[in-house]
């Protein structure tokens, strides 16, 4: 896979910078991917691509450590950023609305797979299995709405093997301040705000704030409110450290996670390939 370099730059939030073409997630290769083999994959990030200004949604797959770009329209990188927020409208927007048709016809969403790369665009699927039904359905979707909906319901995201190896080279630029987030090892982590610090009594202490955590993350005892400051070794301030991190550690390596709670440092490991897990509809927020 190649690199792919993480600039934090003074952006502000991701939609408010996206005034341009909302593009059909447009790749920057000419590649085609077939049907076959998918793996899954984590939506770790949303930001913008230093070479276009375009939206941008990063994938990961933990087996390899790799990751994937999958370039956005401004609305669905907004309804990704506000998802991974954990962020409720008061008024449901198109993917909370698809959601809610969804649930209201008795059926699942399975899994949203990224299933071909044609021409440069992205191809997507959302799988549905309705209630009565042994069928799975399979409905043709732009990997972006697919994507938004997997946040919304809990399904799994799973990618083409073929597709990984096709990953183009990209240069991310993550959002400035509270408007970065970050997904990855079943833990959602944002900015320490001023707002956050004192929700969870923080103080001034150096770190990233966990909103959601779920899988091995919570079983090893990660809770809504830790405040992550050393990801082994270094210390980390924003998400994009984080997910840097991370991703410079080898696949079957672990990643030591120090995190503070209630005045008292906790380290636990995590696998770098630790499997998706499965966090159920709105089910990343955690006691």
């Amino acid at each position: 896979m190649r690199k792919m370099p993480v600039v934090s730059a003074a952006v502000g939030a991701v939609v408010a910078l996206c005034l341009c073409p909302a593009w059909m997630e447009v790749a920057g290769v000419h590649a085609q991917g077939s049907a076959g083999e998918s793996v899954p994959v984590e939506l770790s990030t949303v930001g913008l691509d230093g070479r276009t200004g375009t939206p941008i949604v990063v994938l990961r797959d933990p087996e390899s450590g790799g990751v994937l770009p999958i370039w956005v329209g401004v609305m669905e990188a907004q309804a990704i950023a506000l998802a991974l927020h954990g962020v409720v409208p008061p008024r449901p927007m198109t993917h909370d609305l698809m959601a809610s048709l969804i649930l209201e016809l008795r059926a699942v969403v399975e899994e949203v797979v990224v299933t071909d790369l044609r021409n440069n665009t992205y191809f997507g699927m959302v799988r549905l299995k309705v209630a009565g039904d042994r069928k799975i359905r399979d409905v043709d979707s732009r990997p972006s709405d697919a994507l938004a909906l997997a946040l919304r319901t809990g399904a799994p995201i799973r990618v083409v093997r073929k597709i990984l190896a096709m990953s183009p080279e990209f240069e991310f630029i993550a959002p400035d301040g509270p408007n970065q987030v970050v997904q990855v090892l079943g833990m959602t982590v944002v900015v320490g705000t001023a707002p956050l610090r004192k929700q969870f009594r923080l103080g001034d202490r150096a770190g990233i704030v966990v909103t959601s955590a779920y899988g091995q993350a919570r079983d090893k005892g990660i809770r809504r409110g830790d405040l992550i400051i050393d990801v082994n070794g270094k210390a980390v301030e924003e998400p994009a450290a984080f997910f840097d991190v991370v991703r410079a550690t080898k696949p079957k390596a672990p990643v030591r996670i120090t995190y503070w709670r209630d005045g008292k440092t906790q380290v636990i490991e995590l696998p770098a390939d630790l499997p998706p897990s499965n966090p159920g509809k709105r089910g990343r927020v955690t006691a």
